[in-house]
């Protein structure tokens, strides 16, 4: 399946289908997952991410490029990355029909933005492409962690050689990986926060576009130019 194949408004508010979704999940924990040693929790687990919050994080990134890109920017900005590592990515994020190609919306609750994604995550576990384990039970720590099983890299890694659109989320993931914060969960949240728009959205609303001023903010910065 086309990873750029128009969906219904309804559909793309929901991020897609549940398989688009588990394929995004795949990608995440692929390409943003820490590895995990051969004696860890979980036989044939090849990498992880911590907490369902930080998988909500990341797939926010993901699939909003107007937010990833102003991301980017501030990381620029304040000399974190070079210029070299971001021009691809923003000119990529902003240019053309890729903002309205690639963007997914997300409805924002109360912890920042909110996707319901158990029904991809139970058809990765059911097919034995990821396992999740419980940390704690209850209090602050209580959380699952996420596993990438080796059949779920082989997966995901032959869906990329076959789906060429898969190489956009790819590269949306390497991006996210040029943000420290992405790599807690809580710190993603802290930091999606930080936008205006993100955080003036009301409940249950869908959180906005900011594709025009994060165009204007990088022509500023050079990053891109202004027949973007």
């Amino acid at each position: 399946m086309s990873m750029q194949a128009a969906v219904p408004s309804e559909a793309r508010r929901r991020g897609g289908s549940p398989s688009q979704t588990a394929v995004r999940v795949l990608v995440l924990m692929d390409v943003l997952g820490d590895p995990v040693a051969a004696s860890g929790p979980v036989a044939g687990s090849v990498a992880r991410i911590s907490s369902l919050t930080r998988v909500q994080k990341l797939d926010f990134w993901l699939r909003n490029p107007d937010y990833l890109a102003d991301e980017l920017l501030t990381e620029y900005e304040e000399g974190r990355v070079s210029l070299d590592d971001i021009q691809g990515h923003v000119a990529r994020m902003l240019d053309g029909d890729a903002p309205s190609l690639h963007s997914y919306p997300m409805e924002r609750y109360l912890y920042g933005a909110y996707e319901f994604i158990d029904d991809a995550l139970a058809v990765l576990k059911f097919y034995g492409q990821i396992a999740h384990r419980r940390v704690a039970d209850s209090g602050k720590q209580a959380r699952r962690d996420y596993y990438l099983l080796t059949a779920g890299r082989v997966t995901v890694n032959r869906m990329r050689a076959q789906i060429p659109e898969l190489g956009w989320y790819y590269a949306q993931a390497e991006a996210i990986a040029l943000i420290p914060d992405a790599a807690s969960g809580a710190a993603a949240r802290r930091r999606q926060y930080e936008q205006p728009e993100y955080v003036q959205t009301a409940h249950g609303d869908i959180i906005p576009s900011i594709l025009e001023r994060v165009k204007e903010r990088a022509v500023a910065l050079a990053v891109i130019g202004d027949d973007a």
